[in-house]
């Protein structure tokens, strides 16, 4: 990827992050950005979806960077299994690019296994197996993972929030409505003047 355009994808990253960050947990420009360039970079370096690591960043910790989960064994802002890293927790809660490098791989590493052996179901292989295992999930809760996230990811693209809560999807009819619904949303002006935002 040339510079311009890597460049351009980082500030669209950004924007997306800030339109779907967590009302209780604001996101500031510089960190956005700071976030936007290592997922941009490591997603490039890994052939993944640069919005779909943004994403799991959201769906895991609502882009808090020390978060670890309540086994421990969960660290960082894409919430890595420390187990299946050669990090430490600390490593991965201090270093944003560390992270992010740790999310990427895993990404690529379940987008090559179920390009194998779950080509018919490669979306939500790829995406639940980052949450629980090479097992991955297909019903209730963590099977509806992959909408979660994908939920997040389509909202970031359009640099829109979404116009409800993502973790609450059960298909993706309900990704649809939400993104529909996002405050956002350009709307038509009926012929009174250029389209505006939604307030």
């Amino acid at each position: 990827m040339h510079m311009d355009g890597f460049l351009a994808l980082v500030l669209r990253l950004a924007h997306g992050i800030l339109a779907i960050q967590a009302p209780g947990t604001p996101v500031e420009l510089p960190e956005a950005v700071a976030w936007a360039t290592a997922a941009a970079f490591y997603a490039e370096q890994e052939s993944v979806d640069p919005w779909e690591l943004v994403a799991i960043a959201r769906n895991e910790t609502d882009f808090r960077p020390d978060l670890v989960g309540s086994d421990g064994l969960d660290c960082g802002i894409v919430q890595t299994r420390v187990k299946y890293s050669r990090y430490r927790c600390g490593q991965l809660r201090r270093d944003i690019w560390l992270a992010f490098a740790e999310g990427a791989r895993e990404l690529r590493e379940n987008q090559q296994r179920c390009t194998k052996n779950a080509r018919h179901d490669l979306t939500r292989c790829r995406i639940n197996s980052y949450n629980s295992g090479v097992r991955y999930a297909k019903r209730g809760w963590a099977g509806r993972y992959w909408l979660r996230v994908t939920c997040f990811a389509e909202a970031a693209r359009s640099g829109s929030p979404p116009g409800g809560d993502c973790r609450g999807v059960k298909s993706r009819r309900d990704i649809a409505r939400l993104l529909a619904l996002s405050p956002g949303k350009k709307v038509a002006d009926n012929g009174a003047g250029p389209a505006s935002r939604v307030q």
